[in-house]
């Protein structure tokens, strides 16, 4: 039996400086704590270990020291069957986050090369881990664009005789609504585990042709943070595979607090929405933490006539509080009357799939006040574009 510990999306780096910037260190450690206990024979992560392409060397060097110390804690002394090599224990693939173009070098290839951990992309290795075999298939972070091509020219094949698993970091049409994204259906047969990087929560999952199991290990640390996000626990799975069953345990780890709440603004003032903010914010502040929390706020809706949303000033807010508590405070769905009939206007322009040229004619018809006939309206419009705004004086 094989005891496999799979992380993810450490995000090395992420959020630097800030303070929030030890999050990621923090937690990364306790994740590799969580799974030194258990003693595995591998550690898999499918990407995202740090969260720059060029991290700062300071992350680099406290990346380079964190692997080090895992590498030193554990017992199995993996070998490349194919090469009769000794490898690192810790297998991963690069994320998103640390792709870089095809002649350059990203920094988990970094890590690689200081012999820390073992990469794979596009690469199938057959690896001896104590007293078994395991497959370990992976394939890098790719440009949504290309990725089924990768998998179809890639092809890859499960090893006979041994338990097969599969990481991926990509986007998924079943958890992200992307078009161009990949579907569970199109990750291959013939495996025993899917490891599905890149997704920040953690999940379970079974292939829809295959019934074979897919875990999302999630980050280790909050980012994006979203209503998921501030839902789920952070943490790790554990694995143990052998040729007739496997068990797959999620064990979470402790992390800063997350809290998610939405507001609905619609029809209020700024000062009304500030006030509400700040009981949003106090109610929160009634629970207990042993970590300063996060407190993300989602503002959706239109507001009162006659303001927008740069009257929503929320600086004195976020200074008020800094001591209590981290606030983000989402202002993109946040609206005024003027900006809604002006995007309604614009999608009515592309729903009848209109030129350039026609759309700059339907605006200059809507916001003008008199009425024109369609000649003279042209007219105006070509006038304006070459700057001959005497001539469109001498029009109207």
């Amino acid at each position: 039996m094989l005891k496999l510990a799979v992380l993810s999306d450490l995000h090395l780096g992420f959020a630097y400086g800030t303070e929030r910037g030890e999050d990621a260190f923090v937690n990364a450690e306790r994740a590799f704590s969580v799974a030194l206990r258990e003693e595995p024979n591998l550690i898999l992560i499918p990407g995202d270990i740090f969260h720059d392409k060029i991290p700062r060397p300071e992350v680099l060097a406290r990346a380079i020291e964190l692997f080090t110390k895992v590498n030193k804690s554990m017992k199995t002394k993996p070998i490349l069957l194919k090469k009769k090599q000794l490898i690192p224990p810790i297998i991963c693939i690069w994320g998103t986050h640390e792709r870089r173009h095809a002649d350059s070098i990203n920094p988990v290839q970094i890590l690689e090369k200081a012999g820390l951990v073992y990469c794979l992309h596009k690469e199938s290795a057959l690896i001896e881990a104590g007293y078994d075999k395991i497959g370990i298939h992976g394939l890098s972070g790719t440009p949504e664009a290309y990725v089924i091509d990768e998998l179809k020219n890639w092809q890859a094949e499960p090893f006979a005789g041994a338990p097969n698993v599969f990481m991926i970091h990509q986007n998924f049409k079943e958890l992200l609504p992307i078009d161009e994204a990949l579907g569970y259906k199109d990750l291959p047969k013939g495996f025993d585990l899917f490891m599905l990087g890149h997704i920040h929560w953690s999940l379970e999952a079974k292939h829809p042709l295959y019934n074979t199991p897919i875990i999302v290990p999630g980050s280790t640390v909050s980012t994006q943070l979203t209503k998921i996000e501030s839902q789920k626990p952070k943490g790790i799975y554990i694995v143990e595979l052998g040729r007739q069953k496997g068990n797959i345990n999620f064990v979470p780890i402790k992390t800063r607090p997350l809290l998610y709440e939405k507001l609905n603004v619609a029809g209020q003032r700024p000062n009304e929405i500030s006030v509400s903010i700040m009981q949003k914010i106090n109610e929160c502040l009634r629970r207990q933490y042993d970590q300063k929390p996060i407190l993300r706020i989602k503002l959706e809706g239109i507001l009162a006539e006659g303001f927008s949303p740069a009257d929503l000033n929320l600086n004195s807010i976020m200074k008020d509080y800094r001591d209590k508590i981290i606030l983000s405070i989402d202002r993109s769905k946040v609206t005024s009357t003027s900006l809604e009939k002006q995007s309604k206007l614009l999608a009515e322009l592309k729903a009848k799939k209109l030129s350039i040229d026609q759309l700059g004619l339907e605006l200059l018809k809507s916001n003008l006040k008199i009425e024109l006939d369609p000649g003279k309206l042209e007219a105006i419009f070509n006038f304006l574009a070459e700057g001959e705004l005497d001539k469109v004086e001498e029009l109207i």
